[in-house]
């Protein structure tokens, strides 16, 4: 019994950990793109308009 609680607890982690990769703190303009900010940019991170989810 302990072995299924602690399984299925390690799926639910496993879970929100992965979909939360995709996530972004900034908002996107009509072409789903935005500038980098300051600190992006000095971390290396980007350089200027980037896309998110385009196909």
């Amino acid at each position: 019994m302990k072995k299924l609680i602690v399984l299925s607890i390690a799926l639910v982690v496993l879970i929100g950990t992965s979909s939360s990769a995709y996530a972004h703190s900034g908002r996107t303009d009509k072409n789903g793109g935005h500038n980098c900010s300051a600190k992006s940019k000095q971390k290396g991170l980007c350089t200027g308009y980037h896309y998110h989810n385009r196909k």
